[in-house]
């Protein structure tokens, strides 16, 4: 561990959080040294590279500071940091998810056109448009697009002829389509 003789009285852990919650510079700075290197070991385990990982431990940081109130002590702190550390990873899978389904459905050009903040965004309005699809269509495109069946291994599950599952295909497309153009008439009246 680094050199943390000079931060007297930081390693008592009521101290160290009080301090933070004043600001104290020398207590981020402990904190941020104490706690860097478990939370990056961590973080390693759970995300695909060592640039991630340390993105993810990034924004933890932040996110503890900026939530550090409601920080109770019932936990060690360390605790406390490695559970919104867990929210941060399931973010970042979230987005991952999102894009990665936005870039594999054939409609991505009318995503690609919008000026999205996110990919957090983004999956929002898809859920909200799947959620609003036929129930038949919105299974039909999942199977596709998420599950990555193909054509005819979704015939063959759902007892259907090849050329029936590609038409429905179709007009599922087309209903998210559609769904899709009024969700963004709706948000420019807004």
């Amino acid at each position: 561990m680094h050199r943390l003789n000079r931060f007297v009285g930081f390693d008592n852990e009521a101290i160290l959080v009080a301090a933070l919650k004043k600001g104290d510079a020398l207590a981020v700075e402990y904190w941020f040294k104490k706690y860097r290197s478990k939370l990056r070991q961590l973080a390693a385990l759970k995300v695909p590279s060592a640039q991630v990982a340390g993105e993810i431990v990034q924004e933890t940081f932040v996110s503890c500071l900026q939530t550090l109130n409601l920080f109770q002590g019932k936990s060690s702190l360390l605790t406390w940091m490695q559970s919104v550390m867990r929210h941060e990873i399931a973010d970042y899978y979230r987005k991952r998810y999102a894009k990665k389904f936005i870039q594999t459905i054939p409609l991505s050009d009318l995503f690609l056109e919008q000026n999205y903040k996110d990919a957090a965004s983004s999956a929002e309005a898809v859920s909200l448009v799947l959620k609003r699809m036929v129930a038949k269509n919105r299974e039909l495109l999942l199977k596709k697009y998420v599950d990555c069946k193909k054509v005819k291994e979704i015939a063959l599950e759902l007892g259907n002829s090849v050329k029936a599952v590609e038409s429905d295909l179709f007009r599922a497309r087309q209903e998210f389509k559609t769904l899709w153009l009024q969700l963004e008439q709706n948000d420019a009246r807004r």
